[in-house]
């Protein structure tokens, strides 16, 4: 009775899972971004200290699991904040690709609920080792910046594959990921209100985005839009009171399309239109705990109603520029207004280039290309701007890996939409959908260099099941049919006679 009643909870994450906290860490949420706009110790205090919560807990072999999948969760928006506060080096630049590796590693070290190992993301990992062997003068820098991202995914999908969480995990989950990225949009929206005047034009807006990197910020309030409507498609309310989740999705989507970069609204709107048209499950395994909400005409109405107002209200207030900016519109169109056909190149701002150079140099170098990390180096002698990262990493598989590049690129971009074509759970297939689309338009405007890709990806592969479905039950007699299996097979080969002579 002492132990249930009178220790404290050291466990953070057990705490901001309470649902009688909800309104609490809201508030919390919103506090932590406003401390941030006047110092980042805030931010750095408060995240150590769930760091350090974290590391308790992960002793606890039970809470071993789920501990890693809520701390990468959690720190997918705590990384961007971070960068928007300069708080590196307390919090690296870098802390997603070091945290998702090691944890990762540590999880996989550890085992996990399934013991079967990903053959998939166990191939991944092997096709992308010959590219490290080959690029000259190799760099610590060089290696976390252009690998370790790609790394966490193939060890994050390895991890993930092997573990199992109930949809109501899933649910606590989403709210991981959602509160760190709610205090990145108070901090933004705080932030700009210590600017005179913010000017916007029709290239994407740091000040609106609270000084951090606009893509990922983008990106990120559109996974906590896409997450947030994936709960209501599935009749499901993120928090105890409905006007708690509109007002969250109102605020992310203002924010979100303040900072006037397109890819993460883009990719919202696309994972959200597949969740509704991907052809749905034919009852081979259903369940009635979680059920798709079926679409009809008034919602769907009155939501574009509203979302266009606050599109038309957004850019009278920027003077049409978010209209501009999304018609790829540049400067000199406005002033001279003169209509023309819109550049591939600036439309993607560069972004073209770059994959035309990247192209070329796997023209070159086919078989294993350059090596990881050094399409910059080499960049200039292909057609492409010098000493550039890439930005696509379809292209740069191609231009770093080669010939197993094109393999990856299958089994990255293709082989995960056949996985849901075959999910028999609508729930499950609806919410793979919502990972893999927004973990992977990333890649085509910051190549795999976000914390987001390969942490999004590597949850698309959870086993999400029932809240009251009897997994180690299942496990069991998989176990169990596996042995009679072997030894059903070494008996086959004990039978057969030997080869005479």
């Amino acid at each position: 009775m002492f132990n249930q009643y009178c220790q404290p909870d050291v466990d953070m994450f057990r705490l901001l899972e309470k649902d009688s906290w909800q309104i609490f860490w809201i508030i919390f949420h919103a506090a932590l971004g406003l401390a941030s706009v006047y110092s980042k110790w805030a931010l750095v205090a408060w995240f150590y200290l769930v760091m350090l919560s974290a590391v308790i807990s992960i002793f606890d072999r039970a809470k071993l699991q789920i501990t890693i999948i809520y701390l990468l969760a959690y720190s997918m928006g705590v990384e961007v904040l971070a960068r928007g506060v300069q708080a590196a080096p307390y919090i690296p630049d870098q802390l997603g690709k070091y945290l998702a590796v090691v944890l990762f590693g540590f999880g996989l070290a550890l085992g996990g609920p399934i013991r079967k190992t990903s053959l998939y993301g166990t191939l991944m990992l092997l096709l992308s080792l010959p590219a490290l062997t080959i690029a000259p003068d190799y760099t610590k820098k060089q290696i976390v910046f252009n690998y370790f991202g790609p790394l966490a995914l193939f060890l994050g999908v390895i991890f993930c594959s092997r573990q199992i969480m109930t949809f109501t995990d899933l649910k606590r989950l989403v709210r991981m990921i959602i509160l760190p990225i709610f205090s990145l949009a108070c901090f933004a929206f705080f932030k700009a209100s210590t600017f005179e005047r913010i000017e916007y034009g029709v290239t994407a807006n740091f000040e609106s985005s609270g000084g951090a990197i606009t893509n990922q910020v983008s990106t990120l309030f559109g996974t906590a839009i896409c997450l947030m409507i994936l709960m209501y498609l599935t009749r499901q309310t993120l928090f105890k009171l409905k006007a708690v989740d509109i007002a969250l999705m109102a605020v992310l989507t203002i924010r979100g399309l303040l900072t006037f970069s397109r890819g993460g609204m883009l990719s919202a709107l696309l994972a959200i239109l597949a969740v509704i048209l991907f052809p749905k499950a034919k009852a081979v395994w259903q369940d009635n705990e979680v059920t798709l909400r079926n679409i009809k005409i008034g919602p769907i109405l009155i939501s574009v109603i509203l979302l266009s107002v606050i599109i038309l209200g957004i850019n009278r207030y920027t003077n049409n520029f978010l209209l501009y900016r999304y018609q790829g519109k540049t400067e000199r169109n406005i002033q001279t207004g003169f209509t023309r056909k819109v550049d591939v190149d600036e439309f993607t701002s560069g972004r073209w280039t770059i994959m035309q150079s990247d192209i070329n140099i796997f023209l070159a170098y086919p078989a294993l290309g350059v090596g990881v990390g050094h399409s910059s180096v080499v960049r200039a002698d292909y057609g492409g701007p010098d000493a550039t990262a890439a930005h696509l990493e379809m292209s740069r598989l191609l231009a770093e890996h080669g010939i197993p590049g094109i393999v990856l690129i299958v089994m990255i971009y293709f082989y995960p939409f056949y996985r849901v074509w075959k999910e028999p759970n609508n729930f499950r297939k609806s919410t793979m959908l919502v990972f893999l689309i927004m973990g992977l338009t990333a890649t085509f405007h910051s190549a795999m260099r976000t914390m987001s890709t390969p942490l999004l990806f590597s949850f698309a592969f959870i086993n999400f099941v029932p809240t009251d479905y009897d997994w180690r039950s299942h496990l069991a007699i998989i176990k169990k049919t596996d042995k009679l299996g072997k030894r059903a097979r070494k008996k086959k080969l004990a039978d057969k006679p030997a080869l005479a002579g």
